[in-house]
């Protein structure tokens, strides 16, 4: 098989926990982390790929990995471009079960935080930072509002036949955020369907702003839309000290910095 031995091999009772020459047999309390392909082999499921990663990866790594599971997109592997519309592979829901009766286990603390932070059905990379940028807290470096919805029906006629799917909102301020441009919405078509659908959020009583991939290259931007988006919300000042704005410097910069797969 071209392994090196002693094999490591995980059971699924204690009772089958005999150690041979070859292989080294571990108790691993599964609960579905494992999904069968065929012929009694097993792969990692995506809720025990976290919890193995959560090893390795920081904690910025893992949280933008299991958006990564929990949205429709997929880093690009060996060169390919990105990938999108794809089916989701875990839900936070999915992820706190797959913590039960696994106390103490090692990294689970981090995954733990994670899931504090991780929202569904992201739609794109950019979409993910921006939610992070936007939500995480002033001490990781984020600026701290409440996390909106991504990805869901908005409806825009009485009827409730005619929807619309903004990118970020707040459904109990109807306040959408919409991602337009840069790395992820760059196609004539993409950006002309963009400014339809906000004409039409904007008719439906909704208040719309923009971001762009600028605002997440520069501080000062990023800035000012926050302090927008605060207005918009009912929220108070933005921390705009040295200190604060070197904070989400740093995020920003770490953030954008991950491409998926191992850490580099």
């Amino acid at each position: 098989m071209g392994l090196t031995t002693p094999w490591e091999v995980l059971v699924n009772s204690s009772a089958r926990r005999n150690c041979t020459s070859l292989a080294s047999l571990r108790f691993w309390k599964w609960g579905g982390l494992f999904l069968p392909i065929g012929n009694d082999v097993f792969v990692a499921s995506p809720e025990d790929t976290i919890l193995q990663l959560s090893h390795d990866f920081d904690f910025l790594e893992l949280l933008l990995l299991s958006y990564e599971l929990c949205g429709s997109y997929r880093f690009p592997v060996q060169g390919e471009e990105t990938t999108y519309g794809r089916p989701v592979c875990l839900t936070p829901v999915s992820l706190q079960r797959a913590l039960d009766g696994r106390e103490g286990m090692h990294g689970i603390k981090k995954v733990r935080l994670t899931l504090r932070y991780l929202l569904p059905r992201s739609a794109s990379p950019m979409e993910s930072v921006l939610v992070l940028v936007l939500t995480l807290p002033p001490r990781l470096g984020g600026y701290g509002f409440p996390a909106p919805e991504l990805n869901m029906r908005c409806y825009v006629d009485e009827c409730g036949i005619t929807y619309y799917i903004p990118d970020l909102w707040w459904r109990y301020r109807n306040v959408v955020l919409e991602y337009f441009g840069g790395r992820d919405h760059t196609e004539l078509h993409d950006m002309v369907s963009d400014n339809l659908r906000r004409n039409d959020l904007l008719d439906n009583g909704q208040q719309v702003l923009v971001a762009v991939y600028e605002h997440l290259i520069n501080g000062a931007s990023m800035d000012h839309l926050a302090v927008q988006l605060s207005h918009q919300l009912g929220l108070g000042e933005i921390d705009m000290s040295r200190e604060a704005r070197e904070r989400r410097r740093e995020l920003r910069t770490e953030l954008l910095r991950w491409e998926g797969g191992l850490p580099r």
